[in-house]
């Protein structure tokens, strides 16, 4: 008993030791720049840390008067992203299931043809699939010179800069750059499903359309719950696509990017802290009612 009380206690102390460079790591990158990020929060530094004076709560108050027109800006950034987040994950999670479907019906060498060439955009850098697209959708792009050809169109929209218009061409490209990621995990988990479930219910008489409703949606649950919270928690956060493509131009100034701006092009560091921890508070309770809400769903 007392030799394995001994082992007991050096396998722990073993086990602290092996545990400190990860508790380092947290405290440096995670627990110190919450920390900090709230001080800043209750200062009023603006874009150099130089008399810097505390000032309690009051970026809180300027952020919640709701009378503020700069505060209310941000409110309104807070809606836009929950539109551009809610569609985006609509599209791209439906489009990603019905891809990994199709795949999954394909031929080996067929799919491996087809997943490189679906997550080549996920590994391409945002800076240049964004100067892509804006050569795209240019005046003389291919967009329009394709319509003009297909079509015999003679006008054409300002694409990155028409009200109504522009959100949604956003919207289209960033499920065509994350639908690939959202079709793969869809793929790996239609492959994991039981052979002998879908051989079994084809020999009962059971077609595509059943096997699909009956054991490949619902065995596949949990893949939908991680490519929906993903896709929310991503799309809330969003902000560098309509820096480059739209500079926040009409309604795309999402909460993310007039963040950026707060801070760095409006030199309010201070309140652009303050508008991060309450967006981050804001999509912590968001993903986690939405999480509680798709485990209702779960039939596994």
């Amino acid at each position: 008993m007392v030799d394995t009380a001994i082992m007991r206690k050096k396998s722990n102390i073993v086990g602290w030791i092996l545990a400190i460079p990860s508790i380092i790591s947290i405290l440096m990158f995670i627990i110190y720049p919450l920390v900090y990020s709230f001080y800043i929060s209750l200062t009023d530094w603006r874009m150099l840390p130089i008399n810097v004076k505390f000032i309690g709560f009051e970026n809180y108050v300027w952020l919640f008067d709701f009378e503020n027109e700069l505060a209310l800006q941000f409110w309104h950034g807070i809606k836009l992203s929950l539109y551009f987040t809610f569609f985006s994950t609509l599209i791209q999670t439906f489009l990603g299931f019905i891809l990994a479907y199709a795949m999954y019906n394909m031929g080996k060498k067929t799919q491996s043809f087809f997943k490189v060439m679906i997550y080549i955009p996920v590994i391409l850098p945002m800076a240049m699939i964004s100067v892509m697209f804006q050569f795209f959708l240019s005046t003389e792009g291919v967009v329009n010179k394709f319509l003009s050809l297909m079509f015999n169109m003679s006008s054409f929209p300002e694409w990155l800069s028409t009200d109504g218009l522009t959100m949604w061409v956003v919207i289209a490209i960033n499920t065509w750059r994350y639908l690939g990621f959202t079709t793969v995990i869809y793929f790996v988990a239609m492959l994991n499903v039981d052979k002998t479930l879908i051989e079994s219910a084809r020999i009962d008489g059971a077609g595509k359309s059943k096997i699909l409703t009956a054991f490949i949606l619902p065995l596949t649950w949990s893949s939908t719950q991680i490519n929906l919270l993903l896709s929310i928690i991503g799309g809330l956060k969003s902000y560098d696509f309509f820096l480059i493509l739209t500079n926040g131009f009409g309604d795309t100034q999402v909460v993310g990017l007039y963040i950026y701006k707060t801070a760095y092009e409006f030199r309010t560091f201070c309140r652009g802290v303050t508008m991060s921890i309450v967006m981050s508070v804001f999509i912590g309770f968001l993903t986690f009612f939405t999480n509680k809400f798709l485990q209702k769903g779960d039939v596994l």
